[in-house]
């Protein structure tokens, strides 16, 4: 059964993974962005849940967090 969830909600849950994962590894948000090739005020909006991240972007930041992509979803409960 699929499981129905806003699209804002989602965002919101992925950016906090995103923002606790980085800061568990110690990364400012302004060096995080630039490893994963992305502006600083975008991955601050990423990670408020203010942007709609594209999937290669999710690849990006996966790869630096050093986890498979899927396991950045299903840690958001996506």
């Amino acid at each position: 059964m699929a499981m129905n969830i806003s699209d804002k909600k989602a965002q919101k849950q992925l950016g906090k993974v995103i923002r606790d994962k980085r800061k568990a590894l110690g990364y400012s948000q302004e060096a995080f962005a630039s490893e994963c090739g992305v502006h600083r005020t975008y991955m601050g909006a990423v990670e408020r849940g203010e942007r709609n991240i594209s999937i290669m972007n999710i690849i990006r930041i996966s790869n630096r967090l050093d986890i498979l992509p899927s396991q950045l979803l299903s840690d958001s409960d996506l």
